[in-house]
């Protein structure tokens, strides 16, 4: 499979990834009964400051998922991008496709040791393999005198 058409599916999937958590994230309701509301009063009653401003485990709860969601989106973004700049010089795309390669990887072990949920895990492994694929054969687009082979001529 060619290296632009790896990333774009590593972009892909990364979109239902970061999709499905944004739908899950603001839509989710307390369902596990009267202790689970009483948590989550809590964490919203409750204020303390920060930098000069009144906040609550709440408000850093709530941050951090969009902070969450806006990091899945810039790594749809960028993957996309770097799937373009692969048909360009493959050379070039090689430390971002590692950098994500690695978080995607990251992400995965702290998920399932802080979440345990299977589906966002699956995800980041499969992702983290495209990736994965797209490093191990980067070598395939540097000729022996260092000029990049054009990808149609690799199959």
């Amino acid at each position: 499979m060619r290296k632009p058409t790896l990333l774009r599916a590593a972009s892909i999937l990364a979109a239902l990834q970061y999709t499905a958590h944004t739908f899950l994230f603001l839509s989710a309701t307390p369902t596990h009964g009267p202790a689970e509301r009483a948590v989550i009063d809590a964490m919203q009653s409750q204020s303390f400051g920060v930098a000069g401003f009144a906040r609550s485990y709440w408000d850093f709860y709530f941050g951090y998922g969009l902070l969450t969601i806006l990091s899945g989106v810039i790594e749809v973004v960028v993957l996309w991008q770097v799937a373009a700049q692969a048909k360009r010089d493959p050379r070039q795309t090689r430390p971002i496709v590692a950098c994500f390669m690695l978080a995607n990887v990251v992400h995965a072990i702290l998920v399932w040791r802080y979440f345990a949920l299977l589906a966002p895990v699956t995800f980041d492994v499969v992702i983290a393999s495209c990736l994965g694929w797209v490093l191990v054969t980067a070598h395939q687009n540097v000729a022996e005198d260092g000029q990049v082979r054009s990808e149609r001529h690799l199959g």
